[in-house]
Parts: structure tokens; C-alpha cells; sequence
């Protein structure tokens, strides 16, 4: 057998015994990190002259951050627990933000 034609099997045998999770799991990887770097430019944002203002800004943010982080988990994951706490935080989450934002209008936002 030829070195190249063994350099060809070789990384057709390599690429055959990846499972094919840890390509779901790339997936995912890049759709948390897609959302931390969201959350975190969004957080920037949030920065107020008002220390109360900037920190309900960056809360909202991080808190549309851990939705979608919960978005990335829940078309992932099949294991029950998780799935239940990832769809009871983003319930929790969701209030939150509206009663963040509310008061964000409230005062001048």
C-alpha cells in the first residue's frame, strides 16, 4: 500500500470513530458561546450614570443570556432534570425581565 493511500485510510478510519455527539456538541458550544458573547455585549450596554439603572440594564441582559443559554440546552440535552430546571428558569427569567423592564420605564429608563 502506497503512504498516501495509507494517509487516506488512516484519516477515513480516524474521522469513522468520531462519535457523532462531539459534532452536536460543537453545535452547542458555539451556540453558548454565540450567547455569552451576546449577553456580555449587551451587559455593556447596560452601563448608567445611575448605579441602579445600569445594574436593572446589565440584569436584563444577563438574564436574556440565561434563556438562551436554556434554549441551547433544552434542543440538546434528554435528560430530564435538566430540561426541568432549564424550563423553570427561563419561566422565572422571563418574569424577571418583565418586571425589570417595567421599572426601567417606570423610572426614565
Amino acid at each position: 500500500m502506497s503512504t498516501k493511500l495509507f494517509a487516506r485510510a488512516f484519516v477515513i478510519a480516524a474521522l469513522s470513530a468520531v462519535p457523532l455527539p462531539a459534532f452536536a456538541q460543537d453545535a452547542a458550544t458555539a451556540s453558548y458561546k454565540q450567547s455569552m458573547e451576546k449577553m456580555n455585549a449587551e451587559m455593556q450596554k447596560g452601563m448608567d450614570p445611575d448605579p441602579t439603572k445600569a445594574w436593572v440594564k446589565m440584569m436584563i441582559a444577563h438574564h436574556q443570556g440565561a434563556i438562551d443559554m436554556n434554549k441551547v440546552v433544552l434542543k440538546e440535552t434528554k435528560d430530564p432534570k435538566i430540561r426541568k430546571m432549564a424550563e423553570k428558569a427561563t419561566g422565572e427569567q422571563e418574569k424577571e425581565i418583565k418586571q425589570l423592564q417595567a421599572w426601567l420605564t417606570r423610572h426614565g429608563g
